[in-house]
């Protein structure tokens, strides 16, 4: 332990927000190698949450657009390349408007933000129509239609597009929550309603049970310290507690194994929204389990959603630390 963190003026948990990953910078440079078969087998064979991931790696890139563009004029018949070039011009729109709520948007970052998401929806749909099988342009869709002004229904019938070819499919899920929040034009009824309805249909083990856990901090973020307090009961405590386990396919006497096994793409993001929402609701034991497999290493969402003070708005690390002591004294 440093001097600083036992005198109490630097946290015991590191924040990590770097999401970039290996394999996401070895596809960039076959893309700019033109090795394209070899990108298109790879992202191909991924999973759906972790191909979302390699996919969302090469569209943050800044020059991912003509990138991607030479692959599509090489290969104009891949739903791949026509998926990428839609996802890499979404990324790009969003990192010129930025994560403001609307009302804080510039006019000025508007126009261009709402014409890049609009550029991508051709080469999505396009990708859609290649390969019928395919659940991937639906999912980027959902995430182009949040900037606009578009109507429920329209990213209603996209997620119904998506779940009908892929019913488990991941990013469709996660994106279609957003949408239900009630900072992107959903309400808290919505969010809980979605989440409560794929959880209760999904299999064990499942991403998906952990939507409940991130409607929990979602809930802590917009209502503040007096949402906080309504969720801290045993009903909610129960319900987080659940789709911990059901994610995990864990029980009570195996909760730690399995914790110090997830390893889905995903985990990181989970782990941390399961510790959060286990606190808020409640659920001690499995707060201080799922905090112990952080291992001191945390991400500012949604640590970042419950400090408490400026020290803790200034580094979630702080925020991780006081949790940990406030479960401890619990036991």
């Amino acid at each position: 332990m440093s001097l600083l963190t036992s005198l109490g003026l630097k946290p015991h948990a590191r924040v990590n927000d770097d999401r970039r990953h290996q394999t996401a910078a070895r596809l960039l440079s076959k893309l700019e190698q033109s090795a394209w078969q070899g990108l298109e087998q790879e992202l191909a064979k991924a999973s759906d949450e972790y191909r979302e991931r390699l996919i969302y790696g090469i569209a943050n890139f800044d020059g991912a657009v003509p990138l991607v563009s030479r692959w599509l004029e090489m290969r104009p018949r891949s739903a791949l390349a026509h998926t990428v070039l839609g996802a890499s011009l979404v990324v790009g729109g969003w990192k010129i408007r930025g994560g403001a709520y609307a009302e804080q948007v510039d006019e000025n970052t508007s126009a261009p933000f709402l014409k890049m998401l609009d550029d991508a929806k051709a080469p999505l749909q396009l990708a859609a129509d290649l390969d019928k099988t395919y659940a991937d342009p639906y999912a980027w869709l959902i995430h182009a239609e949040l900037g606009g002004d578009t109507g429920r229904d329209k990213v209603k019938s996209l997620f119904r597009a998506a779940v009908g070819r892929s019913p488990l499919h991941w990013p469709a899920h996660y994106k279609y929550f957003v949408a239900t929040t009630q900072k992107w034009g959903g309400s808290h009824s919505e969010m809980f309603g979605f989440v409560r309805a794929v959880s209760s249909r999904s299999p064990r083990g499942d991403l998906v049970h952990c939507l409940v856990a991130q409607a929990y901090t979602e809930y802590a973020l917009v209502t503040g310290p007096q949402g906080r307090q309504e969720i801290r009961t045993r009903q909610c405590a129960a319900e987080v507690a659940t789709a911990l386990y059901a994610w995990l396919d864990a029980s009570p006497a195996t909760l730690v194994e399995k914790l110090l096994r997830a390893g889905s793409p995903f985990a990181d993001h989970a782990l941390n929204h399961f510790a959060v929402a286990c606190y808020l609701c409640g659920a001690h034991q499995e707060a201080r389990a799922v905090i112990d497999a952080l291992r001191n290493e945390i991400q500012t969402v949604p640590w970042g959603w419950i400090a408490d003070s400026a020290r803790e708005r200034s580094d979630p690390g702080f925020v991780h630390d006081r949790v940990r002591r406030e479960l401890e004294s619990r036991t």
